[in-house]
């Protein structure tokens, strides 16, 4: 019996021993994902918008805020993929359905909310890559005009203010339309 049990430790010895060169190539394949991974927002954006497309194939579809929606109910951090897939599917078109207009209204301020850095970031590179404000124009006129109460502006005008972002006049007209949004609401 003491035979098999030390034929059995120099066999496990010998498997833990292989396995460890395996995790020292699993380690270095992380951290090259991870150094892929924190290249830079900007570097990424180009191809982004290039290849992003509205998922969008009928008028006024769900598909874009019900996703944005389920991952912020569950707490899930947005990434950059998130916003400008929010920001592209966006449909301006729709102002007409209300429960459409209501759910995108919502999720411009919440998404505005949870990062304003990105969210600015985002709709000022959209607007520049395709060069048109329509997206920008909607987007502050629908902060300009909240959809319900709940919405707390003074929060994420305080947030908006002590974040820095890439674009300052869009940050600074982004402020303009949520002042104008508090003042309609004294």
């Amino acid at each position: 019996m003491k035979f098999q049990t030390k034929i059995l430790l120099i066999l496990t010895t010998a498997f833990l021993l292989s396995c460890n060169g395996k995790q020292d190539q699993t380690e270095k394949r992380i951290e090259g994902i991870a150094e892929i991974k924190t290249d830079s927002i900007e570097e990424g954006t180009a191809s982004l918008i290039k290849e992003s497309k509205p998922e969008i194939t009928r008028p006024c579809d769900f598909r874009t805020l019900k996703e944005i929606d389920s991952l912020m109910q569950r707490n899930t951090e947005l990434d950059a993929q998130a916003y400008l897939k929010f920001i592209v599917n966006m449909r301006i078109d729709c102002a007409n359905n209300v429960e459409y207009s209501q759910w995108n209204n919502e999720l411009i301020f919440k998404m505005l909310e949870k990062n304003p850095k990105m969210f600015i970031a985002f709709l000022s590179r959209f607007s520049t890559k395709t060069r048109s404000n329509e997206k920008t124009d909607f987007v502050l006129e629908e902060l300009g005009n909240p959809i319900h109460d709940g919405i707390v502006l003074n929060k994420i005008l305080k947030r908006l203010d002590e974040t820095d972002t890439e674009d300052s006049k869009l940050k600074e007209l982004v402020s303009e339309s949520i002042n104008k949004a508090i003042e309609k609401n004294k």
